[in-house]
């Protein structure tokens, strides 16, 4: 009889320990709420450079600057929003050389009237994979007084389609990828920190009034980004 009674209550124990462990994963899930929201900080640094030849007269510019973004970002359905918090140029420089038959001429950074402009425009869910579109702005150059002068093109994503330049960004970088992107379930695990780096480069002549003018523009981006989900 004792040993009966024994096996049942080892047998009661056991399915009790069985349920239980079942329980624990449930119980954890649970637990773990959604983030409500994120925050992201994306610092974009640049430097490149620029040539324009017309005749005997050529202007070389150099450049380079550091740009500081800060949002917020929350669920909606399927999709993401987007807040803007604050958006700085943190660094900037650049020169410009104007060479001309027995004339040299330079420019610095306080001499330049136009500034680098750093929109983040949309992320976009695609897949499992969130797509950030975002563009730097640039300026026509050169800053100095010039018969031609040329839009200066500046980083942007994948993404973005550089409408303002009225050319394909993206079919002339030479080395890495400006595809930024995350995986959407790195987000909610906890902090999630990537860096990218890609290489620039479009030259090309061009016809004007019977003269031809070289234009070469190219440039070297590192991005890093950081998303910090938040209960």
């Amino acid at each position: 009889m004792a040993k009966k009674f024994l096996a049942l209550f080892l047998l009661l124990v056991l399915g009790f320990l069985q349920g239980w462990l079942s329980f624990i994963p449930c119980l954890s899930a649970l637990s773990q709420t959604n983030p409500l929201w994120w925050e992201i900080k994306l610092v974009l640094t640049a430097k490149g450079d620029y040539k324009l030849e017309e005749g005997r007269t050529s202007y070389l510019g150099n450049y380079s600057f550091t740009i500081s973004w800060t949002g917020t970002m929350e669920k909606d359905d399927t999709d993401y929003l987007l807040y803007h918090s604050n958006c700085k140029l943190l660094e900037w420089e650049a020169q410009e050389g104007i060479s001309q038959p027995e004339i040299l001429k330079y420019l610095k950074t306080d001499d330049f009237a136009d500034k680098p402009s750093f929109k983040l425009i949309y992320i976009l869910k695609k897949g499992k994979y969130l797509h950030f579109n975002f563009i730097v702005e640039g300026f026509s150059v050169p800053q100095s007084e010039s018969a031609d002068r040329f839009y200066l093109c500046l980083p942007s994503s994948e993404e973005n389609a550089q409408n303002v330049s009225e050319m394909d960004y993206n079919s002339f970088v030479s080395r890495g990828s400006n595809q930024i992107f995350f995986e959407e379930d790195k987000i909610f695990g906890g902090p999630a920190e990537k860096t990218f780096a890609w290489h620039w480069k479009n030259q090309k002549w061009q016809l004007f009034q019977n003269r031809t003018v070289f234009f070469s523009n190219r440039h070297q981006v590192k991005v890093n980004i950081s998303i910090v989900p938040h209960d």
